[in-house]
């Protein structure tokens, strides 16, 4: 659920592209492109196969990465006929930040695109453009320059149907706010410092997914106890600082499935208290340490899930409390995790996030094998043969290890034969380095998932021995060849 607010181009690859925009080529970098005729508009759509934007999410600072993006951000302005063409880009997100006014008949174009369409260049909207782009309803529609806007135009944009971004907007009217509450999509007000009573009272009444409100730095009891009323999915307050007792009793009454308070970074017990009595999922991300009585308390509420990513430790008490949470608990700021408080963790009978753990001491992965439900570890970097044997005989763990790049220790092959011994997934999407015997010893799993080969670094045997040459089996040759065909452009 981003809100796209600054956006950082990391990439913007075609394959083969030249470097510089030629009559019949596509640029490297779409960005650079100044103006664009209908004709090379159709080819860009056509042709392009899309780069990779990376934005803030709309939750503390988060970053996000979207794939398949048409970046244009060079453009200053385009007509009708063009913004038509470009609409036609169906691969992915379009970006078009750089057009700081936009008429109603490029409005109307652009509103026929099938994706995400970025317009952050946009300070202002008239009505009549509003009205225009209230017609695109396919997608995330993100109008985070706008610093103002007008009664008419939120009354348009009301009838937006998909998610809307508006983050920009550092004030709006209470004539405003309940002319956007009736916005059936997810609606993001992030800009927003203060809200009124009579503003929170109005947007109670929305419905849609998502309301996010991360840029309220304090909200008045009132107020908490007007958006608790909220008909959504989701509520974010993550630019919340601070929070009475009587704010989150308030908001613990949300009927929705996520209250998200990530900004703050210290709760009272009471407020804590206050908020375990909220049944939805519970993020409070912003806390880096736990009282024992907070903990005990929180670990004894019923909820869909906790998240507590803001814990860079957790000793074995605290994790004794946790692992009573009947809901998924999410503990992914953890950086190291002690024997002790793994085997607490263990006996939590639901699903279990650790995905900030780099590595993990044999005897503390043996002791996670204990847990029969959900368990990702996605952040480790590193396995020792002891730990992969632990691992590979959990039946809660997911399989997954996106961090690790090379499996270049001495004891690799050993590393390489305990994981092929696991019954279910397993996928290493990301291994560059490996030698021949730890390949060799790796795909006895047939189901493996790896990169292609051809794309591996092949190192001489970390233990010193003799170095083979890797024979690919029949069944993984024509699976490598699949692989390869799926990642052409389409």
């Amino acid at each position: 659920m981003p809100t796209l607010a600054r956006l950082l181009l990391v990439s913007a690859c075609l394959l083969g592209a030249p470097l510089s925009v030629m009559a019949d080529e596509l640029p490297e970098d779409t960005n650079t492109i100044k103006s664009l005729t209908v004709e090379e508009a159709r080819k860009l759509a056509d042709g392009f196969q899309g780069a990779v934007v990376v934005v803030n999410s709309n939750r503390c600072g988060e970053k996000l990465a979207l794939e398949k993006c048409l970046p244009l951000n060079g453009l200053k302005s385009v007509d009708a006929e063009t913004a038509e063409a470009l609409a036609g880009y169906d691969k992915g997100p379009l970006f078009l930040d750089g057009l700081t006014t936009l008429s109603g008949d490029v409005a109307k174009a652009l509103a026929r695109h099938k994706g995400l369409l970025s317009l952050d260049g946009l300070t202002t909207l008239s009505g009549e453009t509003a009205e225009a782009l209230a017609q695109y309803y396919f997608c995330h529609l993100s109008l985070d320059g706008l610093t103002t806007l007008s009664v008419e135009a939120a009354k348009a944009l009301s009838r937006h149907q998909g998610s809307l971004s508006l983050g920009g907007l550092t004030t709006l009217s209470d004539d405003a706010v309940k002319a956007m509450a009736e916005h059936t999509g997810d609606l993001h007000l992030d800009g927003l410092p203060t809200l009124s009573d009579d503003a929170a009272k109005a947007l109670s009444q929305k419905h849609g997914v998502t309301l996010s409100l991360n840029g309220l730095t304090k909200l008045s009891d009132e107020a908490a106890e007007a958006l608790a009323q909220h008909q959504g999915f989701s509520l974010l307050l993550d630019g919340l600082t601070t929070l009475s007792v009587e704010a989150a009793a308030a908001l613990a009454q949300h009927k929705g499935e996520l209250l998200s308070l990530s900004g703050l970074t210290t709760l009272s017990n009471d407020a804590v208290k206050a908020l375990a009595g909220h049944n939805g999922g519970l993020a409070v991300d912003g806390l880096t340490t736990l009282s024992d009585e907070s903990a005990k308390v929180l670990g004894q509420r019923r909820g869909w899930f906790l998240s507590l990513n803001g814990l860079t430790t957790l000793d074995a008490a605290t994790a004794r409390a946790l692992s009573k949470h009947e809901g998924e608990l999410y503990l992914d700021g953890l950086t190291a995790l002690s024997v002790e408080a793994a085997e607490a963790l263990a006996k939590h009978q639901h699903e279990l996030n650790l995905c900030g753990l780099t590595a993990l001491c044999a005897k503390a992965a043996k002791a996670l094998t204990q847990h029969k439900a959900f368990l990702t570890l996605k952040g480790l970097t590193t396995l020792s043969a002891e730990a992969a044997n632990a691992l590979a005989a959990a039946d809660g763990w997911d399989g997954a290890l996106p961090k690790l790049t090379a499996l270049d220790s001495p004891d690799s092959v050993a590393i390489a034969k305990a994981l092929a011994t696991r019954e279910g997934r397993l996928s290493l999407p990301n291994l560059k380095r490996a030698s021949p015997k730890t390949l060799t010893a790796l795909i006895e799993k047939r189901d493996v998932e790896i990169p292609l080969i051809v794309t591996l670094e092949l190192i001489p045997e970390p233990d010193g021995s003799t170095t083979d040459r890797v024979v690919l089996p029949e069944w993984l040759e024509e699976r490598q060849k699949q692989q390869r065909a799926e990642q052409q452009p389409k």
